[in-house]
């Protein structure tokens, strides 16, 4: 299975420091997991629209292309007033924000070297 997101994009972003790659993507999971709540609490196709364009624009900063895709689908759906849509893709959501938490607890928890190419 491909990686959840780019790493390296993190680091071509916001250095080779550790602590602030690390730091960087738990804001980046708070986010997500706050905008899927969101989503999940209100049928206000308005919020969830808000919500998924908030993921959708983080996730490509991070190179989640999967999430953005997912975030996409979620935020067109809710402009098309296709709260069913929604709804519909709450378990894709749901597992593509879980696959960056996996692969970003699995990074840190292998102690993941960064290196910054000079």
């Amino acid at each position: 299975m491909s990686q959840a997101y780019d790493r390296n994009r993190l680091v071509e972003l916001f250095g080779g420091d550790a602590a602030t790659v690390a730091e960087i993507e738990r804001e980046f999971l708070d986010a997500a997991r706050d905008a899927q709540d969101e989503i999940r609490g209100t049928d206000d196709l308005e919020t969830i629209a808000r919500a998924a364009h908030r993921v959708k624009g983080a996730s490509g900063m991070i190179g989640a292309l999967a999430l953005g895709r997912v975030a996409d689908a979620v935020e067109r759906a809710a402009r098309a007033r296709d709260l069913a849509g929604v709804r519909g893709l709450d378990e894709a959501l749901t597992l593509e924000v879980a696959r960056v938490a996996a692969q970003a607890g699995a990074d840190q928890a292998r102690g993941f070297s960064i290196t910054v190419a000079e």
